[in-house]
């Protein structure tokens, strides 16, 4: 069954980079070139021209909030060069309001829960949570704004981009087109690997690592061993489908506790290494997880993603030196929700809004102008497809994926040529859950959700990067959960699955 799956998986995948690619090449040819020849049928086709005039557009300003890694300078030459496009094409200026992602979620709960007027927001399953955050009315369905102003965007994505977009039956979000699977695994700085001679293929897991990380802490004084900021854990390293948190080949689909036995060994080996000075000491308060490696002088760290060419992207932010990715599970289909751009239901403008999403998402020289820069300052095009960055110049996102569809970007030097293959192959090729399509409603237990969260912030960091002693604080937080109703919503998760499974014809 699961060859049939991703067999099916793999043709969607191949024909929808070719209808993205076709689409963005359309979209770039049709904003910069207006003086192609007309094609053979031209001629004898009804003119467009004969019928009504399109009603011109009012000027508008749209505000768009998402998450940075750091303040560009240029931003607002940046920010000009966008509205140059954005005017001529829609007549709406843009008003760019990134936030570092460190205080995201928290600075956007303030901007909500204050009614401000905003149009477009990024959101996700992990930070300022689509799910959470379409519960409190912060978005606005945008099925009917498809349909009428973003007709060409919606033809851009295949149907399971769409429906990690829905909830309760309508389309609330635009999903960013970039790697829809998980490849876990580490990153490691090829220098190390090198002069230590590390056959990469023997790392098959996390515990695989301890010698040479005390090969690092031995001899490569100033080198953390091991940086992270929120640990390691995740479901999919230990045959979990996070999708119901239930085991992969449990036929009774038992959902898991809060705290695993594979949590419980993760959080040991953590405070291990954390003792043995393997791992950095601010790891339980880092805000952000670049902040482990992103002065170069870290050897391994943990890499959550594994989409093709983050190689160049870790490279950029890690000093400068080269690195090896090293997968450590079998790649699983996550869908789209990782990154997506909502409309904002106070928005006054929500049809530019939607405008504005399928440009960005469709034309090349605005989606390449909000990731790159100016060209000839932040880059420059070198052969093909490829760029020089300037990561000096003033202006350096390193996120191509919180914009739009990584189809229409430019290929950043040292870059596989074949990325966007190489990803629709991750995408086609992965694992796919046979829960897909599960979303568990967690308004039913809303207040066992909030108080499970505020014990998970005081202690899962600590406990997870290895900052708090284990055999100590371990009983503390699992006590902690029980209190706060973490049974009450494994037994939610549990009934909600059962007739999810029930009603999909996977269990009687």
């Amino acid at each position: 069954m699961k060859k049939i799956i991703n067999t099916r998986f793999q043709w969607m995948s191949t024909l929808a980079v070719s209808s993205a690619l076709a689409l963005a090449v359309t979209a770039c040819g049709s904003s910069t070139d207006n003086t192609s020849t007309p094609s053979p049928s031209s001629s004898t086709a009804p003119a467009a021209s004969a019928t009504a005039a399109p009603k011109k557009l009012d000027p508008v300003e749209l505000t768009w909030y998402y998450p940075q890694n750091k303040a560009n300078p240029d931003l607002q030459l940046v920010n000009d060069a966008v509205n140059k496009i954005t005017q001529e094409k829609i007549n709406a200026t843009i008003k760019l309001m990134p936030i570092d992602f460190g205080t995201y979620e928290q600075k956007m709960n303030t901007i909500v829960a204050a009614n401000e007027v905003t149009d477009i927001i990024w959101t996700s399953n992990w930070s300022f949570k689509f799910e959470q955050n379409q519960k409190k009315g912060v978005f606005q369905p945008i099925d009917d704004l498809l349909k009428n102003q973003g007709q060409k965007l919606y033809k851009s994505l295949e149907e399971k981009f769409w429906n990690d977009a829905k909830l309760d039956g309508k389309i609330y979000a635009v999903p960013n087109y970039q790697i829809s699977a998980q490849r876990l695994g580490v990153v490691i700085q090829k220098r190390f690997v090198d002069k230590y001679k590390l056959d990469v293929n023997t790392i098959k897991k996390m515990e695989d690592l301890e010698p040479f990380l005390k090969q690092i802490k031995d001899n490569e004084p100033g080198i953390t061993p091991f940086g992270t900021q929120k640990g390691w854990y995740q479901g999919a390293l230990y045959n979990i489908d996070t999708k119901g948190n239930v085991y992969k080949n449990d036929p009774t689909f038992k959902t898991l506790p809060e705290v695993t036995t594979e949590m419980k060994a993760q959080f040991k080996l953590a405070n291990s290494w954390f003792t043995k000075g393997y791992i950095n000491k601010d790891a339980a308060t880092l805000k952000s997880a670049a902040d482990a490696y992103n002065k170069g002088t870290t050897a391994v760290w943990f890499d959550f993603t594994g989409k093709p060419g983050s190689e160049v992207e870790f490279k950029a932010t890690a000093g400068g030196n080269d690195v090896v990715l090293v997968p450590l599970a079998k790649a699983t289909f996550t869908g789209a929700a990782s990154t997506m751009n909502a409309i904002s239901r106070t928005s006054k403008n929500p049809e530019r809004a939607m405008m504005f999403l399928e440009l960005v998402n469709t034309d090349k020289q605005l989606y390449n102008t909000l990731v790159y820069g100016i060209e000839g300052k932040h880059y420059t095009k070198t052969t093909g497809n490829f760029i020089k960055i300037n990561q000096e110049a003033g202006y350096f996102t390193n996120t191509d994926w919180i914009f739009g569809s990584i189809i229409n970007e430019y290929l950043p030097e040292g870059s596989p040529a074949d990325k966007l293959e190489q990803t629709a192959k991750v995408n086609a090729e992965a694992e796919v859950s046979q829960l897909n399509g599960f979303v568990f409603n967690s308004e039913p237990v809303k207040t066992e959700t909030a108080n499970v969260k505020a014990v998970q912030d005081e202690y899962l960091q600590g406990l997870a990067t290895g900052t708090l002693d284990t055999d100590k604080y371990l009983p503390i937080y699992e006590e902690k959960l029980q209190k706060a109703g973490a049974d009450k919503i494994v037994a939610e998760r549990q009934k909600q699955l059962d007739a999810w499974l029930v009603a999909n014809g996977k269990k009687k």
